[in-house]
Formats: C-alpha cells, structure tokens, sequence
C-alpha cells in the first residue's frame, strides 16, 4: 500500500482520527474512552497477527441516531499485507446475499493503520453449536444452504474464501449462517494462468467439502446428507473441475425440508436480505420432499377452482417452519395459496365452451365466410393510391407538386435539426466521460474530481444513463444514487453536495482501488472517504463514506 502525504485537519475536526498509540487497550485497562476513527471503543474481542478486533459504538451523527450503532471495529496493523485488506473490502461490498458482514466505514490512520467499520453480527459459531449438541437434518439444511449461495456469489464476483472451517460461520439472532474469517478470501484476479484460477476455486470447494462433512457428522440420524457430502466431495475432486454450489444447494434441499436452528434467541437484524433458506426453483419434477411433482389438477367441487398442491404448499410449508407459524394458520394459509386464479379461469372457460360447441363452431363458419367476401369485394388500397398517383402527372397534380415538395423539405431540416441536437448531446456527453475517465487520466484525484462534478450534473439533469459513466455497476453508490435519482423525479428535493475538488488527497492504494479523502465546501463538516476504482472501462466510484 503507497502512502501519500495527508492534509492535516485543524484542531476542530482532528478529534474525528485520533489515533491510538500502539494497539488499542483492553476494557480491563479502564481506558474505555479511547476513541479512534469516530468510533469509542468498548472492549476487544479478538486479537491476531494482523488486525485486532474491537467492540465500538459510533460517535457519527447519523449512525448513532440509529437503532444498532454498535459496530465491530477492525484495527489493521501498519505494514500489513494491504491486497489481503483490499479483498476483503472488495468482498463485503460485492456480497450480494447478505451472508459476509456488512462494510459501514473504511478509515487510514495517520500513523499507517487501517480500520473498517463492519456490521456487529451476535451469535454462536458453527463451531460451538457442533460441540454442545447434534443437529436435525432440516437444521443442517438451514446452516448449509446459504453458505452454498454465499459461496457462488462470491466466486461471480472473482473472489474464493479458501478456508470455511466451522469457526468461520457464525449463526446470527436471525437464525442465520453469516460467514466470517474474511482473512483467507483470496481474489480470483491475483493468479495469472487459467489452471492457477481452476486450482483456487477447487481449493474453495475442497474446503466446503470439509465444512459440509463437518455438519453431516453431527447430524442425527447418521446418513441423512450421504448425498450432499458425496455431490461437493466428487465436485471437489472430479477433472476437469466444473464450479457445483448450485449442485449442492438443490441437493441439500432434497434430502431434507429446511427448519430453524434450535436455541437461537431471536435479535432484531438491519441490512441486506438473508440468502435464500427455500428450495431454488428449479425445471423437472422433483419436490422439495425428493418424490416427482403431479402435472395434473383437480377441480374444486364447490368454486370450480383449480388446485396445484405440492410444489406451493412444500414452499409454504418451509416458510412456516422458519417462522413458526401455527398449524392451523399455516393450513388455513396453504388452501389460500393452492387456488390457482388462472387455471381456475381457463377451466370454466373450457367447460363453457365445451357445452357450446355447435354454436361456437357455427358462428365461426359464418364469420370466416363473410371475411372472405368481404375482401373479395372491397378492392384493395393500393389502386387507390396509383390513381392518386397518376392523377397528379396533370394540372392537377402539377400543382400540388410544390407543396409536397415544400413539405418534404421542412421534414428533412426539422429531422437534420432534431439529428444535430442528439449529435451536440451526444458529444457533450462524451466529452464529459473522456474528462473524467479517459485513457489519458491516470492520476486517481483528478479522476474523483471529474467523477464527482459528473454526478452533481447527472443528478441536476435526472439522467439515470448518465450515471453509468460514473458509478461502478452493482456497487453501493451506485443504489444509493439510483434511489436519490428516482426520489427527486417523484418530487423529493435533493440538494446538491458542494465538495472542495481542488483539496481532494489521496489516503492509500490497494492495488486498483484508491481510498481518497474529500473535504466539503462547509470547513464544519467533516471530510468523507471515496473508494474509487480502476477498470478497463476507466476510473468508478465504488463507495462514498461520509
């Protein structure tokens, strides 16, 4: 990690980074007051040789005004291996299953540390919960199957977690597996050769091989996940190697219906969406319960309504062992769910034109044989158009001639008029997208300060295609101000953001991602921290910390 000078804040704000001498102390030291990065630290949690981990409630405004500002603070040790820092930033914000912990600020010390804010996720480890007693096999399918989706969503965005020992999975108040010890994800991108890439990601499915004979050991009665052990284990191994996460979820949810992890106090939980604890949907015949799904329909006897039992009430049915739904409600739900509204629809209307099949077909006969003579007689237009045509070759159509001209000339200016206007927009466009991400610019503050005017000006211009050149697709900011875009077109005021973009100082490099500060207009406010990256496409914002 390259470190680049740092603009010294004034007495006023530097209480924002004030950094801690040496590691940060224990609780039992009585320092309790020892704030670093904004964040009061409360007591350790863990140490290692890399980072020590923090217990740490938010000195932030916005983050303490909210129902969870307890946060887990990182401390990263200076000197520290800055790629593997990198990809575990890059994991958090790629994670799209709500699986990793959630990544809520990203800070450089001066004295050469980096700290990340991370979501606090309470609850036991896997591994603990393995010790103290055994588990069902819809328990085991609960814990498995989302760490099978996490584990996918991570190798479509180029990273593999090449550990997932039973301590890296901890079960959330929610009931949930979240996957921690982010300290041996590796990025698919750092191996140079196709064979190395192939290696990783069997590395990756040799350890969740591991994890999920782990579980299966545990799991009572002995047998129950023979398949979903056999299916990742001959993955793992089997050459050529083909990627089979989605191989083991839906085997995971053959062998067993999912259901709640007993024992687990129930906790209020914010962030993203759980990954999936249902049966994916899959095309065939196989229900959640591993018998073949019925293709055929049985008709209600008092509404006429058509009834699809097995896949809606088996998907229901999870959902409310989950949940812990009554039985009497869930069953009362279930009929609900099995009406099917169309197939009711196009019974009855089969029936009814069944029992009407003569005048149906009577009526189209006579239909069809007036279409016929319909068109027989009527001739056809296009006569009627080379009369016209013929007829303006005399003094008639003589005169007409100059207006059509006329007309025909003032629509091709107004087109070559409406042409050159999307042309100057077009290149306007361009010329704003070359300013602030073309191949010239390489130096990372130039490109945050083009970056940041372009947004201003696309939030200006309410332009959701003019933000594509701005944000890094599927980042965080990019959500963030899709959202702010589409509540100022409902009428919501968005005030613009004045930043300082001639003050704009790089804080660290970690590989193509840049960590830069950016102070504000108002010297009140405090600066914020942009994560920018570098891509073939040139310069995005992946992440603004304010």
């Amino acid at each position: 990690m390259r470190r680049h000078s740092r603009r010294r804040r004034d007495a006023a704000t530097a209480t924002h980074t004030v950094p801690a001498p040496g590691p940060a102390p224990e609780s039992s030291t009585g320092d309790d007051r020892a704030v670093i990065s904004g964040y009061r630290l409360l007591r350790r949690l863990a140490s290692g040789d890399r980072a020590a981990v923090f217990l740490a409630s938010s000195l932030h405004p916005a983050q303490a005004a909210s129902p969870r500002p307890v946060v887990a603070l990182r401390i990263y040790e200076a000197g520290g291996d800055d790629a593997r820092v990198a990809a575990e930033i890059s994991a958090m914000t790629a994670d799209a299953t709500g699986t990793l912990p959630a990544l809520i600020d990203v800070t450089a010390l001066d004295d050469g540390r980096c700290v990340l804010a991370v979501e606090r996720i309470a609850g036991p480890t896997l591994a603990r919960l393995l010790t103290e007693r055994t588990l069902d096999p819809g328990e085991a399918v609960t814990v498995l199957a989302p760490i099978a989706v996490a584990v996918a969503g991570l190798a479509e965005a180029g990273f593999v977690h090449t550990r997932l020992a039973p301590n890296d999975v901890l079960i959330d108040g929610a009931g949930r597996p979240r996957l921690i010890g982010l300290g041996a994800i590796r990025r698919l991108d750092e191996v140079s050769s196709a064979i190395e890439r192939t290696e990783l990601l069997r590395a990756g499915h040799s350890a969740l091989s591991d994890l999920v004979a782990a579980v299966a050991e545990a799991t009572r009665p002995l047998g129950s996940l023979d398949r979903a052990v056999a299916a990742i284990s001959d993955a793992a191994s089997a050459r050529p190697f083909v990627r089979s996460e989605a191989l083991l979820e839906r085997t995971l949810f053959e062998s067993a219906v999912a259901a709640p992890v007993r024992g687990i106090r129930a906790t209020a939980q914010l962030g993203a969406a759980p990954a999936r604890l249902v049966a994916p949907a899959t095309p065939g015949a196989v229900g959640l319960s591993g018998a073949p799904e019925p293709h055929g329909r049985a008709d209600d006897a008092k509404a006429g309504a058509v009834t699809v039992p097995s896949r809606r009430r088996g998907l229901l049915g999870t959902l409310a062992a989950l949940a812990q739904v009554p039985a009497d409600a869930f069953e009362h739900g279930a009929e609900l769910a099995d009406v099917d509204p169309v197939r009711s629809f196009t019974s009855r209307l089969g029936r009814g034109l069944l029992a009407r099949r003569r005048a149906v077909l009577v009526a189209g006969l006579v239909g069809g044989a007036a279409l016929v003579l319909l068109l027989t007689l009527v001739p056809p237009a296009d006569e009627h158009v080379a009369g016209d045509a013929e007829g303006g070759a005399g003094p008639g159509g003589a005169a007409a001639a100059p207006g059509g001209a006329a007309e025909g000339a003032a629509e091709s200016e107004t087109t070559a008029e409406g042409d050159d206007r999307a042309a100057a927009h077009d290149d306007s466009a361009a010329g704003a997208t070359v300013e602030a991400e073309g191949g010239p610019v390489e130096d990372p503050i130039e490109a945050a300060a083009a970056l940041l005017a372009l947004r201003e000006d696309c939030f200006g211009a309410l332009d959701a295609a003019c933000l594509e050149q701005v944000d890094q697709a599927g980042s965080a900011i990019e959500r963030a101000d899709l959202a702010k875009l589409s509540g100022a077109r409902e009428g919501v005021t968005v005030e613009p953001t004045v930043y300082a973009l001639d003050e704009i100082a790089v804080t660290a490099e970690m590989g193509d991602a840049v960590l830069v500060t950016v102070p504000y207009a108002d010297p009140e406010r405090e600066p914020a921290s942009l994560l920018v990256m570098r891509s073939e496409a040139g310069w995005r914002l992946r992440e603004l910390f304010d």
